[in-house]
Formats: structure tokens, sequence, C-alpha cells
């Protein structure tokens, strides 16, 4: 059987490209999997099919495939910080591949190619490093599988920085590659390194559904705080801590008179006042604390390294700041009061269930003197 050419390959390689982008397409407008990362990368893929096609004459070259070269290497990394969630803004992005599109114009009127082709690899080769840098940050993966994933976008900038260096004459005569068309192991190459991307994509993608399906796993469906069962697992990593020294507390809270607000508002209106708890109490804690939803109206707020003092102080600017916060609904203000049980976790408590216990006992008292107020739990002053 003869060796694959590198005409053939090129082609290969834009065959793939096409149906990749059909399928990221579908990813992203039927599934709806990371929408907006989907479509950069459908489009990544679509570019990259048109530019490699053998049949584009190469007078087209400067004006077609180089460009679209750039832009593509610009939407892979934009699509791939999409995924990583690293931050949404694009600007560097967007200016690496404006740079290299006007860098490559500017060359319009030398009839050699070696100068626009150097720019578009080395806009290509950053816009890979860009990328590789996105998924060190944000893969989520642990550091073998990070560097593996990583790893085609460093040997992608690696080659597109030989292949400029050989175009500007800056390598040895006997190391500057020839263009894919012309370097049927250079062409190979690349399509090895197309594919690992596209692997590695995919499971980037995987990674961020199981997140998602962990994230709904753990979380009240309703109002976006933890579900009970979220709450035990971090109280019980709190107990272990507590065992070692460490001060730790909690908050259990109810809020007041709920059956009237479901008689008043529906259950619509229930709901609307239970999401606008999370939401008020959510904004005032710290990014270590845990709010979590107990059941019904009952929720747990868990406060790492916290003392009785400061827990309390806690409860009673989270009463206040849901007093002075009304619920809106059917152009009214309906005011919202909620009652709290403080209470420190203690050594032997059993995953911190005995702390959980007593704040909830104290709830119950503070509701019993009237509502609206927070209180310790009994014993709290022998611990504090």
């Amino acid at each position: 059987m003869p060796p694959l050419d590198a005409t053939t390959l090129l082609t290969v390689i834009a065959v793939i490209d096409a149906v990749a982008c059909g399928v990221w397409l579908a990813l992203g407008q039927v599934l709806r999997i990371a929408p907006r990362a989907a479509r950069r990368i459908s489009a990544y893929h679509g570019l990259l099919a048109l530019a490699w096609w053998p049949a584009i004459p190469g007078s087209m070259e400067r004006l077609v495939a180089l460009p679209l070269d750039i832009v593509a290497a610009g939407l892979l990394a934009a699509g791939v910080r999409g995924l990583m969630r690293v931050r949404y803004q694009a600007w560097d992005i967007v200016a690496v591949v404006v740079i290299g599109l006007l860098a490559t114009a500017v060359t319009a009127g030398d009839p050699d190619l070696s100068t626009a082709r150097a720019v578009s690899n080395l806009a290509g080769g950053v816009l890979a490093l860009m990328a590789a840098r996105d998924i060190a940050v944000g893969a989520g993966f642990g550091a073998g599988i990070t560097g593996v994933v990583m790893l085609p976008y460093l040997l992608l900038a690696g080659g597109c920085f030989w292949r400029m260096g050989g175009l500007l004459g800056w390598m040895p005569a006997g190391l500057a590659p020839a263009g894919l068309g012309a370097n049927a192991p250079l062409a190979m190459l690349r399509l090895a390194v197309d594919l690992t991307i596209a692997t590695g994509l995919i499971a980037l993608v995987m990674q961020r559904l199981i997140a998602r399906v962990r994230h709904l796993t753990r979380r009240d469906a309703l109002t976006g705080a933890l579900n009970r069962r979220a709450v035990e697992e971090h109280l019980a990593r709190l107990q272990a801590l507590t065992e070692r020294g460490r001060p730790n507390a909690l908050l259990v809270l109810d809020v007041d008179h709920f059956k009237r607000i479901n008689d008043e508002l529906g259950h619509a209106g229930g709901d609307a006042a239970l999401q606008h708890l999370a939401a008020v109490f959510g904004d005032a804690l710290r990014d270590t604390d845990c709010l979590g939803r107990l059941g019904g109206e009952e929720f747990a707020v868990l406060l790492p390294e916290t003392a009785l003092g400061g827990a309390m102080d806690v409860a009673e600017r989270l009463r206040r700041r849901l007093q002075e916060r009304p619920l809106t609904w059917g152009n009214q203000l309906w005011p919202i009061s909620a009652s709290f049980g403080v209470a420190t976790m203690r050594s032997g408590d059993v995953n911190g269930q005995g702390a959980l216990s007593r704040a909830d006992a104290a709830m119950y008292a503070a509701k019993a003197r009237g509502r609206n107020r927070v209180l310790p739990a009994a014993g709290e002053a022998e611990f504090a």
C-alpha cells in the first residue's frame, strides 16, 4: 500500500474538521451543552475545514487560508476558555487575532508568502499557548490528566513556532520544515494533534457535565442552597476539624409564620419567599460559609473557624438583613423574619449531629420567646 501523501492527509484533516463542526454545533444548539463555547469550537472546525481544503487555489492562500487559520485559532482559544470558565472576557484573544490579521494584511505587497505564513504561525502558536494556560488553570482534573489534555496545544504551539522560525530563516538549513502541503510527516503529526485536541475537548465537556450533575445532586432545586445531604457531609468534615481543636459553629433558622405567607401569597409566593431568603443570605456570607436547606422553611448555616461570639454576630446580622429587605410580591412589600438558634461544635459529637440538634432546639426556643430573634444553645456559656 503506497504511503499517504500530504495532499491526501490534508483532505482527511478537512473532512474530520467538517464532521467535528457539525458535532459541536449539535452539542451546543440541540443538546444545549456549553452552547457559547460549543459554537466557537464548531466555528473553529468549520473554518479549518475551509482553510485546509486542497481544492483552494494557492493564489487564495494570503486572502483566505491564512486569515482563516488565525481566526480559527482564536475561536479555539475562546472555546476552551468558555469550557474552563476561567473568565468569560476574551479581549486578549481578540487582540492577538486582530494583530495577526493586520500583520498579514501589511504583507500584501510582498510576492513572497513567507512573512505572511510566519505571522499566521506566530498568532496560532500564541493562541495555542493561551488555550493551554486556561486548561492548566481551570480543567479540574488531576495534574497528570491536565498535562495530557494540555499536551496537544503545547505541541501545536511548538510546531507553529518551529515553522515560523524556518520561514524567517532562523533555523539551520536542514531543520526548517516544509509546509503541510509538501510535508507528509508534518501533516500526519498535525492530524494526530487535531485528533488529540478533539478528544481532549470532549473530555472537558464530560468533566463539565459531571460537575453539573454533582452540583445538582448537592443543591436544593428551589433555592440553590445546599440540600440536607450536602449539609450533613459538610458538617461531618467540620466535625473532623473540631476534633483537631478548630473552632466551628452553625446556625439553624426557621422562617416565622411561613404558613401565613403560604396562605396569603399562595405556594408560588411561599416559594418566592424561600428564594428571597437564600438570595439575601448568600450575599452576606463568606465564601467559606455554607447555606443549606434542611427541609421546608428550615435552613442551616455552617460557619468554619468561628467561635460562639462570631456566630452570634453573624446570626444577628442575617436576622436584621432579612427583616430590612422585605419580599416584593404582587407589587407589594411582604416582611419576612426568621428565628435563629446558634451552637458551637464540640469534640465527641457524631458527625456534628449533636451541634445540629442543639442549634435546632435553640431555634425552637427563639420561636417560643416571640420569634424574630437569636438564641444560643443551652449550655453554650460553659464552652465559650
